[in-house]
């Protein structure tokens, strides 16, 4: 009758392992840079992400049709515009810098970089038609159209989640 019972040093150790596996599951330990729908928080997609990592969002002006680059750096959870990159001071776009920034011209590209304050959550309309948006990380470009939809409505969030949820999300893809 003692060869089905469970000696009690095993038990404890088969018992920390569900508490640790469970809590690798369900612990917010991995950041990540979240795509959500912006009604009901679902998430979209994702990439990982770090303190301090810098991530860009690429589009076409529909004015100008030419390439604009928002720069981000992410930090506890907020995003701080770093930079923006454009070709032309027309329609939409500033023609110098306010207080504390700075305005520069690079290879023909204007440069306003020391970009104030922070957010939360950017939320973008993903272009249908000529605005190509994309997330440009690590020198790879993702196609929000094509990893998501155009026309879609996103909320881009820098937040911890736990495994489980990276297990249902779809991380981006090149």
């Amino acid at each position: 009758m003692n060869r089905f019972r469970i000696p009690k040093k095993r038990w404890l150790l088969a018992a920390a392992a569900v508490v640790m596996l469970l809590w690798y599951a369900v612990y917010p330990t991995q950041q990540i840079l979240a795509f959500e729908n912006p009604d009901n928080g679902e998430l979209l997609s994702y990439l990982p992400v770090v303190n301090s990592d810098h991530f860009q969002i690429k589009y076409t002006h529909s004015i100008h049709l030419s390439d604009v680059y928002e720069e981000y750096m992410i930090q506890d959870e907020r995003l701080f515009p770093k930079r923006l990159i454009y070709e032309d001071t027309a329609v939409g776009m500033p023609a110098n810098a306010e207080a504390g920034q700075t305005f520069t011209m690079e290879d023909g590209k204007y440069i306003l970089s020391d970009l104030q304050g922070s957010t939360d959550k950017l939320y973008l309309t993903i272009g249908a038609v000529k605005a190509n948006h994309q997330i440009i990380f690590k020198d790879t470009a993702y196609s929000l159209q094509d990893n998501i939809g155009p026309g879609e409505t996103i909320a881009i969030v820098s937040r911890h989640v736990n495994h489980w949820t990276l297990w249902k999300g779809e991380k981006l893809h090149e």
